[in-house]
This record gives structure tokens, sequence and C-alpha cells, in this order.
């Protein structure tokens, strides 16, 4: 499920999702932070496969170091992770000035409500519950214009 900006659920199965592109439009760069390999490694195929530019973090540290040498588009990021957790991430990217205005998108397998209102005080775009279909993550991205 994806909590869209501002505090309104979008519900991410049934009829209304439509197949993934073949390819999208121009080279959005998304930034897929996870301490997961094979997380990693699934969002960097199903994105890359529809056309976006994809980098991949082990965590929130690594996250903006890369972030400071190439501004992503967007950043998709689960929450539990070592040395910097996604909300950690989602604080100092909102402290910067650079960065503040950036879509962030939590994917994770945490769906507590609170831990969801918590992201919508925070500010992200979104909220997607692990496990997810590849088409409901590029159906999200489309919801965001991204």
């Amino acid at each position: 499920m994806l909590a869209a900006h501002p505090a309104q659920a979008i519900r991410m199965s049934g009829p209304e999702i439509r197949q993934a592109p073949q390819q999208v439009q121009g080279a959005t760069r998304i930034l897929v932070v996870d301490d997961s390999p094979v997380i990693r490694l699934l969002l960097e195929d199903v994105l890359s496969a529809v056309g976006y530019e994809v980098r991949v973090a082990e965590d929130g540290a690594s996250a903006l170091s890369m972030m400071s040498a190439r501004r992503p588009d967007i950043i998709l990021t689960d929450l539990n992770m070592p040395h910097m957790d996604g909300f950690a991430l989602l604080a100092a990217i909102r402290a910067c000035p650079a960065f503040a205005d950036l879509p962030v998108v939590i994917i994770s397998s945490e769906d507590a409500e609170a831990k969801q209102a918590r992201g919508r005080a925070e500010g992200v775009a979104g909220w997607i519950v692990k496990p997810f279909e590849p088409a409901e993550l590029i159906e999200a991205l489309w919801r965001l214009e991204v």
C-alpha cells in the first residue's frame, strides 16, 4: 500500500493497476537504499528495465555520500537499516536545503499506522509495504509523476 502525500492512502492492488510501462520517458535518477542485497538487486532490475537510472546504497550514511556526488530525482528507502535507518536518512535529507524538496518513498515490511503517520508528518511522498508486486512500484512512481 502506498500512502501518498498529503496523508492519503492509495490501494495498490486490484483492477486499477495498469501494466508496467515498456519504457519511462527521460532518465529519472532513483536512489535505492536498503540493507538487503536481494531487495537492492530486485529494485535495481525492475526499475532499470523500464528505463530509470538506478543507483543503490546499503544504508542511509552511504546514501548521503552518494547524494552529494549526484542528486537523485527520488529516493526509495527501507526503514530498518544499520548505521542510519530510514527515518534518520529522511531527517538528514529534510535538514539539507539542497535536498529538502527531494521525494522520498518508504519501502518497508513495517506497516504500522503509527510509523506511516510519522513518515507522513516528516514528509514522505509515499509508503509501499513489502512484499509488493513490481507493477505496484511502477504504479506508485507514476502517481508521483516520476
